[in-house]
């Protein structure tokens, strides 16, 4: 397995690890708006960082963070926006890795809290996210999209 940051080139394979981590967690899939969001990620470091995870080839999982700005967390914080890894190859601790890798940009990157979101109901992320340290915070999260 390789895990290394995301580049323009790999757009095609993360486009379709995209789609079924959406379909995974019953996302609608908006071809056309998640392809504009990921070219700009891929394209622009500011907006964050995508890294990828490959057995030889074949692309088996993703994740994406991004960055915003929590005085409650003391500034810059990090959230994971995605983080799939195919069926076939979970249970392997390639998640653990992905977060390390995770982890270890945001110590690089002065970065000292993430956020992340996971699907109500999916019981087993909110486990594995639960032995990696994340704990449930008393809010929801609300959004709206501008026209």
């Amino acid at each position: 397995m390789q895990i290394r940051a995301a580049r323009p080139a790999d757009f095609p394979d993360l486009l379709r690890l995209i789609r079924a981590y959406y379909r995974y967690d019953s996302i609608r899939f908006r071809a056309k708006l998640v392809a504009e969001g990921l070219r700009e990620m891929l394209r622009n470091r500011a907006c964050g960082q995508m890294w990828i995870m490959r057995d030889g080839e074949r692309a088996i999982g993703y994740v994406a963070f991004s960055f915003h700005h929590d005085a409650e967390f003391g500034g810059r914080q990090g959230v994971i926006t995605d983080l799939f890894i195919r069926s076939a190859y979970r249970g392997r601790g390639l998640g653990a890795i992905m977060l390390a890798t995770v982890d270890d940009y945001c110590r690089l990157a002065g970065i000292r809290s993430m956020e992340l979101q996971v699907i109500h109901g999916n019981r087993a992320a909110e486990a594995f996210y639960r032995k990696h340290g994340f704990r449930r915070l008393e809010r929801t999260i609300m959004a709206r999209e501008l026209t």
